[in-house]
C-alpha cells in the first residue's frame, strides 16, 4: 500500500519561505501538489524546468527525498491538527508514523472517537484490512462516498473491498481454466420465432411458466447425449465421458456468479428442468445452494440475454470441456430463402450463441457440428418436445 512521505517544513516545523513572491510551476506540477497536500509557499522545492520553474518531476523527487514516513490517515490529522511529526516514533514499517502513534503520544485531539466511527463503518461493511487492525491501515477500508486517500498517481480511492471467499474461488479457478485449457470459440445465430411461438403456447396451458433458457437447456441436453465427447472432462491424463448429463445454468448470485447444477437433466423434461432449475435458481440468489447442488457438472450454459448482452464468450468451467454462451434475442432483418428460391428481407428474433471448447479434447469439426445442432433444434423446437 502506497504511502505518503512528508517533510518537516511541510508539517509546521522550521523551513517556510520567508517572501510571498510568486512561484513559477506548470499547472501538472500544481495539480500534484495539491494532490499531494504540499503547501509550495512554505516550501523550498528547487525548480528544474523551463526558467528555474517546479515541474511534476520536482514534486516527485522532493517526496522520494523527504525524512518523514506516515500513512495518508496520520498525514491527513496531523495536517488538520497542525501537529508537528518531527520527534514522533513510528510503529510501521520502517518506522512509518501510524494513526495510533499519534493518539499514543496524546498529541490527534479527538481522533479516538473519528477512528472508531471508521472502524465501525468499515466492519459494517464486511472490509478487511491490509495488515494491522481495522482502525489502523495504510489506507483505512471503508464504503461510501470515498476514503479521502490518493494513490501515488493521484486516483482518489472511494474503498478497499477484499480479494476472497467466492469472489476468489471462482476468480482462481477460471484463471487457471483460461491459461491451462487452450479456449476455442464457435458462434451461431439463432432464429426464435417457432420457439418464442410454441413457448407462449406451452405457458398459456399450464400454471408453471416456462423460460427461453429451458428450451436452450433443452436442445444442450439432446446434444451432449448425441456427442458423447462434449459430456466429458480432462484430468489428469484421462478423458472421462459421462453418461449422465449433470447441466449448470450460470446465474447472479450476492457473491458473485454460481453454477447450480440440475442432476441427470437427460432425464427430465422441458417443463421438469424449468422447475427444478426454478428453485436451485432461487437457492442460490438467497445464498441457501448446498455444496451438492453446485458441483458435479459436465457442461454449462450461461445466459446473459436477460441483461440485454448482444454477444459474449464465456471461460470453460473446469474439469468441463465446453460451454454455452447465450445472448438476447434481438429483432433483426433477415434474408429469408423459400422454398420456390425466392428470397424476402423479412424481420426475426434472432440470438446469438457461442460455445466455448476446450481445444485439447474437442476438435473444431466436433465442436461446430455441435453448435449448429443446437442451432437447429432451437428452430425446430417441436423437436425438444418429443
Amino acid at each position: 500500500m502506497a504511502e505518503r512521505i512528508i517533510m518537516p517544513a511541510e508539517l509546521g516545523g522550521a523551513g517556510e519561505q520567508s517572501g510571498e513572491g510568486r512561484i513559477k510551476i506548470t499547472p501538472r506540477a500544481r495539480r500534484c501538489a495539491q494532490e499531494k497536500g504540499i503547501d509550495l509557499k512554505r516550501l523550498n522545492i528547487k525548480g528544474t524546468g523551463y526558467q528555474g520553474g517546479i515541474s511534476e518531476k520536482d514534486i516527485l523527487d522532493y517526496l522520494a527525498s523527504a525524512k518523514i514516513r506516515v500513512t495518508p490517515v496520520a498525514a491527513k490529522i496531523a495536517a488538520d491538527q497542525g501537529i508537528n511529526l518531527e520527534g514522533i516514533a513510528g510503529s510501521g514499517a520502517s518506522g512509518k508514523i501510524m494513526k495510533k502513534d499519534l493518539m499514543a503520544e496524546g498529541t490527534a485531539k479527538g481522533t479516538a472517537a473519528a477512528g472508531a466511527s471508521t472502524s465501525t463503518g468499515a466492519a459494517a461493511a464486511g472490509v478487511s484490512s491490509f495488515g494491522g487492525s481495522k482502525a489502523d491501515t495504510s489506507i483505512e477500508s471503508t464504503v461510501g462516498s470515498g476514503t479521502g486517500q490518493l494513490t501515488p498517481d493521484g486516483k482518489e480511492i472511494k474503498d478497499i473491498l477484499p480479494y476472497s471467499g467466492i469472489r476468489k474461488i471462482i476468480g482462481d479457478r477460471l484463471a487457471k481454466s483460461k491459461f491451462t485449457a487452450p479456449h476455442l470459440y464457435f458462434t451461431q445465430k439463432v432464429d426464435l420465432e417457432k420457439l418464442l411461438a410454441l413457448r407462449k403456447q406451452i405457458n398459456g396451458s399450464q400454471e408453471k411458466k416456462t423460460s427461453v433458457t429451458d428450451y436452450i437447456a433443452k436442445a444442450v441436453i439432446k446434444c451432449l447425449q448425441k456427442y458423447p465427447d462434449m459430456n466429458a472432462s480432462l484430468e489428469g491424463d484421462q478423458i472421462i465421458r459421462y453418461q449422465s448429463v449433470n447441466l449448470g445454468i450460470a446465474v447472479a448470485a450476492p457473491g458473485g456468479l454460481i453454477v447450480p447444477v440440475v442432476k441427470n437433466a437427460n432425464h427430465k423434461t422441458v417443463v421438469q428442468l424449468s422447475s427444478e432449475a426454478g428453485v436451485l435458481f432461487d437457492k442460490a440468489r438467497n445464498g441457501k445452494l448446498a455444496p451438492f447442488e453446485y458441483t458435479g457438472g459436465t457442461f454449462t450454459v450461461s445466459n446473459l440475454g436477460m441483461f440485454g448482452i448482444e454477444n459474449f464468450t464465456a471461460i470453460i468451467n473446469p474439469p468441463e470441456v465446453g460451454i454455452l454462451a447465450v445472448s438476447a434475442t434481438k429483432d433483426e432483418a433477415v434474408v429469408v430463402l423459400h422454398e420456390d428460391g425466392t428470397k424476402t428481407i423479412e424481420i426475426k428474433p434472432m440470438m446469438n450463441v457461442t460455445l466455448t471448447v476446450d481445444h485439447r479434447v474437442i476438435d473444431g469439426l466436433l465442436a461446430a457440428q455441435f453448435v449448429t445442432d443446437v442451432k437447429k433444434l432451437l428452430e425446430s423446437p417441436i423437436q425438444l418436445l418429443v
